[in-house]
């Protein structure tokens, strides 16, 4: 070839930061306090928070669910 097409494209931006993860006493400490919420929400936090830390789900597949 006698030029270069790719030069001059910029390489996408990259994010160096690691994801944060909680231990699993910090995790015993959310379901314990999910489980004596008294608000009415507490049954789908509960089950959001347990689907997200026990499958590996990402946030947008969770949001992304639908009842079929």
């Amino acid at each position: 070839m006698k030029s270069d097409f790719t030069a001059g494209i910029q390489a996408p931006k990259v994010d160096m930061n690691l994801p944060k993860y909680m231990t699993f006493q910090e995790l015993q400490k959310l379901f314990t306090y999910l489980k004596h919420d008294p608000r009415p929400q507490r049954i789908r936090n509960e089950l959001m928070f347990k689907l997200l830390a026990t499958t590996g789900m990402r946030r947008q597949e969770l949001v992304d669910l639908t009842w079929e």
